[in-house]
């Protein structure tokens, strides 16, 4: 299944890593004219996109002043505008966003001059421009370009034209990143529609959209804080309902198509197991959804030791978040299969050695609201080094506090956080032990909140209350064997 590719991007609040990857996706490979001489020129410029942007930004500056100076191709204004938008994209792929902003605009003139303003031909410096864009935080021209490339689209091919799927993605993006979350749902179920247009019932390409669009909104879930309802549209329970009718619906297809038993099944039974536990009151739900695609490694003519672990691992994590005594049995399933690996001690070291944080996915800083009055004006380090005992069961017990600067309060917080907090548990000898880890938690002061807390010297209370299973995991953090 190829359909979690790229999803997981468009909640990404930074996308600049990842646009000067994209931005030269959409470079001009050919010339639009048949010419011997421009397509030698094409075929180099090639060759130095994927080995040298500097000298490829290079011969495409010069490329095109020779092409607009030249008579031969003055008749021609496009192809020293494909050059130009060659040449943007190597700018853009450097990080040179407002050179290659106005040299997209440069190209993108003198196209359309040629092919007129809907031209299939302005594709390529279309997106390339929008993603520019959005590296420049111009938003609006972002999407500007984006809906004149699908306007495009829409003429070629129709409303439902397949081809707008990258322009639906962008669109994504562009909307989450100012926080648009309801023009960027919408967007996403235009794309579904596209493709319940284009794709047969029961194909797996039809699978694969659906399940693209389940784990968009399993992460769109995932983002929203619990209670929220001022919006029903936006709300959190709404969201993770759409994900899950998603997720049933991508998989019975799978089902009716290639059986109850097929490999294909077993990323999106992962993936709908992880959005249950993101659910927050769904986390047993999930146990059946790992078991079966245990069931469907093991029922393989050959079983690939990597995929038989981490099925083993996984269930074995969601039995700990559960509560479930099975954990233990599961853990050490995992552990006796390590043996059929060549770096065998490595992954028992990597996997078992200390105890692994499942719940919540990480120990993010606190957040202060005043300055403690125990620090200085100028200290800036806020921290409780605090050592604990995880059991054979995952669970945090006996918590000491060895040292601090933030008041009782905080630490009480803190300790709240940790009773309700689930591990991976060490193994010797494939059996769970109990560990003592050392942790120092550190605390951010909020930029606002300058004048110092008042003493809290109360004496801090016994054992805090665990949680109940509502609060739920942000994410299963099984670490894979790689």
């Amino acid at each position: 299944m190829k359909y979690l590719a790229g999803t997981l991007l468009y909640l990404v609040l930074s996308v600049s890593v990842f646009a000067q990857q994209a931005v030269l996706e959409h470079t001009y490979s050919e010339p639009f004219i048949a010419d011997p001489g421009q397509a030698q020129v094409f075929d180099e410029l090639n060759q130095l996109f994927k080995t040298d942007l500097e000298q490829a930004a290079k011969l495409a500056y010069e490329q095109a002043n020779k092409l607009l100076a030249s008579e031969k191709h003055a008749g021609n204004p496009a192809l020293a505008g494909q050059m130009l938008s060659n040449a943007a994209i190597a700018d853009a792929a450097l990080g040179r966003y407002q050179q290659a902003a106005r040299t997209f605009e440069q190209a993108l003139t003198l196209i359309e001059a040629e092919y007129k303003v809907f031209s299939p031909n302005l594709m390529n410096a279309l997106l390339a421009s929008g993603i520019t864009s959005i590296q420049l935080e111009k938003m609006q021209d972002a999407e500007n370009k984006f809906r004149w490339a699908q306007h495009i689209q829409h003429r070629q091919g129709g409303v439902f034209n397949i081809d707008q799927t990258e322009v639906i993605d962008w669109l994504t993006r562009l909307h989450l990143l100012q926080n648009q979350l309801a023009a960027a749902d919408l967007v996403q179920r235009f794309g579904l529609r596209i493709a319940e247009s284009n794709f047969a019932l029961g194909s797996d390409s039809l699978s694969d959209a659906i399940l693209k669009a389940a784990a968009y909104f399993s992460e769109r879930g995932n983002q929203l804080p619990f209670g929220r309802a001022e919006n029903y549209l936006l709300s959190r329970d709404n969201i993770f309902r759409q994900s899950v009718l998603l997720y049933k619906s991508a998989i019975a297809s799978v089902e009716s198509t290639h059986g109850h038993n097929d490999p294909r099944l077993i990323e999106p039974l992962r993936s709908f197991a992880k959005t249950r536990i993101r659910q927050g009151t769904s986390t047993r739900a999930a146990i059946p959804l790992l078991e079966r695609v245990l069931g469907i490694i093991t029922k393989q003519s050959t079983v690939d030791p990597l995929d038989h672990i981490r099925a083993w691992l996984e269930l074995g994590d969601i039995y700990i978040i559960s509560g479930d005594k099975q954990a233990r049995t599961a853990y050490a399933a995992a552990w006796v299969l390590l043996k059929n690996l060549p770096d065998e001690a490595e992954a028992r070291n990597s996997l078992f050695t200390e105890p692994k944080l499942l719940y919540p996915n990480k120990l993010a800083p606190l957040l202060l609201e005043r300055r403690p009055v125990a620090t200085g004006p100028d200290e800036d380090e806020f921290y409780a080094d605090i050592s604990y005992l995880v059991s054979e069961a995952g669970k945090v017990e006996k918590i000491e506090v060895h040292d601090k600067n933030v008041p009782h309060s905080q630490v009480k917080i803190l300790k709240n956080l940790l009773m309700g907090s689930r591990f991976r548990p060490r193994l010797v000898a494939g059996e769970p032990e109990e560990f003592i880890k050392h942790h120092r938690q550190t605390f951010l002061l909020l930029p606002q909140s300058q004048e110092p807390a008042p003493a809290d010297d109360t004496p801090q209370e016994a054992e805090p209350t665990v949680p109940s299973e509502a609060a739920a995991p942000d994410d299963i953090a099984t670490q894979q064997v790689d």
